[in-house]
């Protein structure tokens, strides 16, 4: 059986025996989720870069005060981890570094608040802490999942960046542009950006969505479900692409934490453009969300092979 297929039977028999045990719970204004990002669920046999990413969301909507023009607001508080690998250099002497990007683990924990505004618009404030090297409990949660699956020792982590702490504001903008009538077709544009300790940038994209859909402020796409009233017909599912252009300015899990000179870290330099394409599915009910995205990115540092792509899986129970 494929790495593949045992991972896919994994996540979906963790969670969907939660659904069924707690299914009939009333539907309200909370919920749950889980989501997996694993270049295996590319099916082409990959594994580097961002090689795995695990988080899970507990969100709560609040209900609106008053007639002031912000219609409902939703806090999302987040705990998750992410690896990343490099390939092996075969002449490293020339270049004194052994893998074509950092091996780093980033363990984090963020609280978000999401407000709903008149005109389709939607912003959000993040703030994030951070950690990466050995504290980050990459190299232990690679080798356990190796060892699972029954894949290859996962080497090459005593060249790994060193511990660092650090925090992050981040700010996203999304403003819906166009919906026809039918509600089968939308387009709109986003603006992000971070600036901290571990990430800093900035990015625009354009999401494009298709199916059968619900504007901005009551649509999984931004959380905004949550704030709607259970109904006859809460189904909703579409599919995305969402071009994006992105300006890196610091990445501590490629060039180590701020201010802390890693010698490894100073072996790499980061491509200041990124050029992003996200291409997914998502359905929903009154209970679950689930769906599944492939992102692919251009290259993120000068001296990597191949450019950064992977895919990713969620799940979310609405109670």
């Amino acid at each position: 059986m494929s790495v593949a297929l045992r991972s896919l039977l994994l996540l979906y028999g963790v969670i969907f025996p939660f659904f069924l045990v707690f299914g009939q719970v009333r539907l309200r204004n909370q919920e749950v989720s889980l989501q997996n990002d694993n270049d295996v669920y590319l099916l082409i046999g990959q594994d580097r870069y961002y090689t795995n990413g695990i988080n899970v969301n507990y969100r709560i909507a609040l209900p609106p005060r008053g007639a002031s023009e912000i219609s409902n607001t939703v806090l999302d508080f987040e705990v998750g981890q992410r690896i990343y690998n490099g390939i092996s250099i075969i002449d490293y002497r020339r270049q004194n570094k052994k893998y074509d990007r950092p091996f780093a683990g980033y363990l984090y924990l963020s609280a978000s608040g999401t407000r709903f505004l008149k005109a389709d618009q939607v912003i959000e404030l993040k703030v994030e802490l951070g950690q990466i090297g050995s504290r980050s409990y990459g190299e232990g949660a690679q080798k356990f999942i190796h060892h699972l699956f029954g894949m290859y020792e996962a080497t090459g982590w005593d060249t790994a960046l060193r511990n660092a702490f650090g925090v992050d504001l981040q700010a996203k903008y999304l403003k819906g542009i166009y919906r026809d009538q039918a509600g089968a077709f939308d387009l709109g544009i986003m603006g992000r950006g971070a600036l901290g300790m571990n990430n800093t940038n900035m990015e625009v994209g354009i999401p494009i969505r298709a199916g059968k859909l619900k504007s901005y402020h009551a649509s999984t796409f931004t959380h905004g479900h949550l704030t709607e009233a259970r109904s006859n017909d809460d189904k909703e599912w579409y599919f995305v692409y969402q071009p994006s252009l992105a300006r890196i300015f610091y990445n501590s899990t490629i060039q180590g934490g701020l201010g802390q000179d890693d010698p490894i870290g100073e072996l790499y330099q980061i491509e200041p453009w990124m050029l992003s394409h996200r291409i997914g599915f998502s359905w929903s009910n009154h209970k679950v969300n689930y769906g599944i995205n492939y992102i692919f990115n251009s290259k993120e540092l000068k001296s990597v092979f191949h450019r950064h792509q992977y895919g990713q899986l969620f799940f979310a129970y609405r109670f």
